[in-house]
């Protein structure tokens, strides 16, 4: 089984709730993908994801942006979700997803105990604020880096520009193809040859 599907799967052991609302979808085959990771499989009856084969049913994309919001604490925009396959399943694999919410300090209390793992979130959180603003400034700090230094993510400007550029060669493309139909229509027919014996 694959490092990706067992870390999604811990992540739903967290949230008991999520996992019996994704139950309801056993038998669905469905993936996740934060590029350049996938995790598919098939939802299992416990509400987790078993490894399988054949296409998923229905893919949800999302972008770095999406979940690097979702870990400073800011609401993330459904722009950044992209949906293929069976949209009713995506659109309700989305709406799990956007509340699933990895629970650090439970997991380190099993290694560390209770008491040393609740310190320890309570420092980080302390550290944070209480509304991430360390974390929100390494997160545009990080996507700041992932657009200029990396270009993993664009600009919108340049992106309205691509889209721009490639709309004016479409319409451009289909008016010269307009005045070619237009410039054989009239040439002349070709005369036939005629073979002497």
């Amino acid at each position: 089984m694959q490092i990706s599907l067992l870390a999604f799967n811990h992540l739903l052991g967290q949230h008991p709730q999520v996992r019996a609302e994704l139950a309801a979808h056993a038998g669905r085959r469905v993936a996740i993908t934060l590029a350049p990771v996938t995790v598919s499989g098939v939802v299992t009856e416990a509400g987790y994801l078993a490894a399988c084969q054949g296409e998923p049913e229905a893919t949800v994309r999302l972008s770095h942006g999406v979940v690097l919001s979702s870990l400073s604490g800011q609401p993330s925009a459904m722009g950044g979700v992209a949906f293929d396959g069976d949209g009713v399943l995506a659109s309700s694999l989305a709406a799990l997803l956007s509340r699933l919410h990895w629970d650090a300090e439970e997991d380190l209390s099993r290694i560390v105990g209770d008491s040393a793992a609740h310190r320890v979130g309570r420092l980080v959180r302390s550290a944070l604020g209480v509304k991430g603003e360390i974390g929100g400034r390494l997160l545009e700090s990080w996507v700041e880096h992932l657009r200029d230094e990396v270009p993993l993510l664009a600009r919108k400007r340049d992106v309205e520009q691509f889209v721009a550029a490639v709309d004016t060669l479409r319409d451009d493309s289909a008016r010269l193809q307009k005045r070619l139909a237009q410039l054989e229509a009239r040439l002349p027919p070709p005369t036939p040859t005629i073979k002497s014996s």
